[in-house]
């Protein structure tokens, strides 16, 4: 599992590779990859949806909220 969340996950975003950083180098659990995956979503949905992003998202808490 752990394997198909990192190939999920856009490490050339300097955003997620930081966080996807931050854990040992990339030694993250399956908990630890979905919130960073989680993070890296509603950061591209946000920026493709603009004025129509569902702000209910931004109810989510996480630790890599910006």
């Amino acid at each position: 599992m752990t394997e198909q969340l990192e190939a999920l996950l856009n490490l050339e975003d300097p955003i997620t590779q930081q966080h996807w950083m931050s854990w040992d180098k990339g030694d993250c659990s399956e908990v630890g990859l979905c919130e960073i995956l989680l993070a890296q979503l509603i950061r591209e949905h946000k920026s493709e949806n603009g004025v129509y992003y569902d702000t209910d998202y931004d109810q989510i808490k996480l630790r890599y909220q910006n």
